[in-house]
């Protein structure tokens, strides 16, 4: 059954955001996600246990240096004809905004249940927002 590209980002749990350091040195994480129409990506710095808490993470300070990011959606199957990924090319930048920061952090807890049931995503947390610009897919949906 063929889908959209939003039914298979939505389809997936997790992504990897894919930054680049200030000595050009590229930087990726695996990250959760909700989505805001088709054009925008929301990913929080949430309150699971980081390796520095005194200290901004190198994503944060990889897009204050330079915003253009990459976010991968891929699947993977022993069945090689299953094989899928969507390539998210876009312009990322911390949420400062009240309201757009309210709505993003909606659409993380409406998206999984951690968020919403365990305070995994505190009030005012600190939310990356990725305007995306190009969508480049590879396989079969």
């Amino acid at each position: 059954m063929l889908v959209s590209v939003e039914e298979f980002i939505l389809s997936l749990r997790v992504a990897r955001l894919s930054t680049v350091t200030p000595s050009g040195v590229p930087h990726s994480v695996p990250i959760c996600f909700a989505l805001s129409g088709n054009d925008t990506i929301y990913t929080p710095i949430d309150a699971k246990p980081k390796k520095y808490i005194d200290k901004p993470l190198e994503r944060v300070i990889n897009i204050a240096n330079n915003d253009g990011v990459v976010v991968l959606f891929d699947r993977y199957s022993e069945n090689w004809n299953e094989l899928a990924y969507v390539m998210a090319k876009g312009k990322a930048k911390v949420v400062r905004d009240e309201q757009e920061n309210l709505l993003a952090a909606k659409l993380l807890e409406d998206r999984y249940v951690q968020y919403r049931d365990q305070n995994y995503l505190p009030r005012g947390a600190t939310i990356i927002g990725i305007r995306v610009y190009d969508y480049i897919s590879w396989g079969t949906f």
